[in-house]
């Protein structure tokens, strides 16, 4: 069944549309402004958020929200819906991040087959990312069982944080690649629930919150998440794009009384540490000349 949360201020004439669409296997709720939806979308998960751009500016408002998804890295579909005199605003939700829109006048012809489309991206998705699994690890690929937990003691442990932030940043100052946390070295598909987070989102908040601790602000601009449920399961799936500024990781060892830069690069399907001599050489021959 898939899940729309519609985010109107009119929820009674949303209502009375969604009785007029020919959609099946579709739930739909309704949220009267974007402050609502927000704290929906952080608690429960939706497949589509439907957002009308004429609801009152400011934090109630459609842009708003979308603004608000990007900024906490949320990639849910996001279709909006527009009427007369707000061309601009529907260019603006489109530049952040929304997918499609549709107007008032042509809603119920035109959102069941948008509604269609969007799915359809999904089953995408997921094909691709099997096929990631089944080709294993690489210079590219890695897998993480988890993010912040240690499967031996089952407690949270910084030092498996750093493994998958030492990977990222390993891509990110070689050639980019793929993490996938939640699947084992094997290509298991384990799931992030053994995280123990809430749900998804307070997963993305968690691992967007740790990367920020640790790079810089053009890291962060490479790097893109979202979750890919498979056989039930959740996979993290973090891709990360060649950067052409070298990235450090800043972290904090136990008894040290400030954080150490460190330089990571991906050896084939490992990641390794650079001491300052070796990246310094690395630099200077692999960023040099993008100047």
């Amino acid at each position: 069944m898939t899940r729309i949360l519609w985010v109107d201020d009119q929820t009674d004439v949303a209502k009375s549309i969604v009785g007029l669409l020919a959609v099946e296997n579709c739930h739909f709720e309704f949220s009267p402004n974007g402050e609502d939806a927000l704290e929906r979308i952080k608690k429960s998960h939706y497949d589509i958020v439907l957002v009308d751009l004429a609801m009152p500016p400011g934090r109630w408002g459609g842009l708003w929200l979308l603004e608000q998804l990007k900024e906490i890295k949320n990639r849910i579909i996001s279709i909006v819906v527009s009427g007369e005199g707000t061309q601009t605003e529907t260019i603006k939700a489109l530049r952040l991040g929304a997918t499609d829109y549709v107007t008032k006048d042509k809603i119920t012809l035109e959102l069941p087959l948008q509604i269609i489309a969007a799915l359809e991206i999904e089953p995408k998705k997921k094909a691709t990312i099997i096929s990631i699994i089944k080709a294993g690890e690489s210079d590219c690929v890695e897998f993480k069982s988890t993010f912040r937990t240690n499967l031996h003691t089952q407690k949270k442990d910084s030092d498996i944080e750093l493994s998958s932030l030492k990977t990222i940043m390993g891509f990110l100052n070689t050639n980019g690649g793929d993490l996938l946390i939640g699947v084992s070295d094997e290509g298991e598909i384990l799931g992030t629930e053994a995280d123990l987070f809430q749900n998804n989102d307070k997963f993305q908040l968690h691992f967007w919150h740790k990367f920020k601790e640790v790079s810089d602000i053009q890291s962060l601009s490479l790097v893109k998440c979202e979750f890919i449920e498979i056989d039930g399961k959740s996979v993290f799936h973090v891709s990360c794009s060649k950067s052409n500024l070298p990235a450090f990781l800043k972290w904090k060892f136990q008894g040290d009384s400030k954080a150490q830069e460190m330089f990571y690069v991906r050896v084939g399907p490992q990641t390794e540490s650079l001491g300052t001599r070796q990246a310094l050489s690395y630099i200077e021959s692999h960023f040099s000349s993008k100047h």
